[in-house]
């Protein structure tokens, strides 16, 4: 198989290490870096005390401690807020972007590398310092690999949803195994289990496509003229949509027709999520 790989230009980096960052980290994001120690990679968030997610990333077991890898925007917030919750932990926080690429390598297998853990066909992630010499290969482009976050069920900030106005769920978070429910206490976390336990988790993530091209992300969906959710991102015919998938489930089970400003749109489930039509888990 050639190796297939992206650059990908609109992340950061940020490195967190120390005799405490453990124990930092773990009362603070979603994510149970416990797992950390079978898989190397995991996905998660911090969020705010009301349980909104401030920024979602990919996180990594270094040697010496932990690789954040997360959306270029939300790095300076992320930085400040870590930096905030220290106080006397023995804690280093870096930002190393300047000198790391981020690749996602879709085709192939490097040494290396690590498993993207949200998706097999999300192939790995790998992270080579910028003096490094090129990767041989084909280079796909930035449209290849958002297809592909499509076709699989993964959205990104910002264009699919607005840091700080989504709860985990929204996101689908908790199906990438993104939060940790059994580890204990973290920022945000009485909110998320009440979701969680209380099955209120309504918006959700869903693949949508179209005979078309769709229209452009925010574009509302309808069905039998009342709001069932918005786009997100697409490439041609395929995209992304969060909805409310109780709203969904009616609007299925009444035949009604679901439109995206006047385009016919066909919705469906991501592979192996827990969720149905009218059901959140």
């Amino acid at each position: 198989m050639t190796l297939a790989t992206v650059l990908l230009a609109d992340r950061a980096l940020i490195r967190v290490s120390g005799g405490d960052a453990f124990e930092f980290l773990q009362g603070l994001i979603t994510y149970d870096l416990e797992l950390l120690a079978q898989s190397g990679a995991g996905a998660g968030a911090l969020l705010s005390p009301q349980g909104k997610v401030l920024v979602d990333f990919l996180i990594i077991r270094e040697d010496d401690g932990f690789l954040f890898d997360l959306p270029a925007d939300a790095a300076p917030d992320f930085l400040k807020r870590l930096t905030m919750y220290k106080l006397r932990s023995k804690v280093e926080l870096e930002n190393v972007t300047e000198s790391v690429s981020v690749f996602a390598v879709l085709n192939g297998d490097v040494p290396d590398a690590v498993d993207d853990p949200r998706h097999k066909l999300l192939g790995q992630r790998l992270y080579l310092p910028k003096s490094a010499k090129a990767l041989e290969g084909d280079a796909l482009s930035q449209n290849d690999y958002s297809l592909r976050l499509i076709e699989v069920g993964i959205p990104q900030a910002p264009v699919d949803y607005t840091l700080g106005d989504v709860f985990p769920h929204d996101i689908n978070l908790d199906q990438m195994n993104g939060i940790g429910f059994q580890k204990g206490c973290f920022v945000g976390q009485e909110v998320v289990s009440r979701v969680k336990h209380r099955g209120t988790a309504r918006k959700r993530f869903v693949l949508v496509s179209a005979q078309q091209d769709l229209p452009a992300p925010g574009t509302e969906l309808e069905a039998g003229g009342k709001a069932i959710g918005r786009l997100g991102r697409s490439v041609g015919h395929k995209g992304l949509a969060q909805v409310r998938i109780d709203r969904v489930g009616a609007a299925l089970h009444s035949h009604e027709e679901i439109l995206a400003d006047g385009v016919p749109v066909e919705l469906a489930l991501p592979d192996g999520v827990s969720f149905s039509w009218g059901r959140s888990s």
